[in-house]
């Protein structure tokens, strides 16, 4: 039940940042785009997971 509070805005964060690393990757390079989303998706997904688990 709780468990809503982190969920959904963490999807919502998620699906903003699949855009833009493809923008991204689209006008640079793969690489540029894979290298923002390991930075920007992952790096806050792995704090979350880290402050979720005591």
């Amino acid at each position: 039940m709780g468990a809503g509070i982190l969920i959904v805005p963490l999807a919502v964060y998620l699906f903003f940042m699949t855009v833009l690393c493809f923008m991204a990757g689209t006008k640079t390079s793969w690489k540029v785009g894979w290298l923002l989303a390991a930075a920007s998706v992952f790096l806050p997904l792995g704090v979350v997971i880290a402050a979720i688990i005591p």
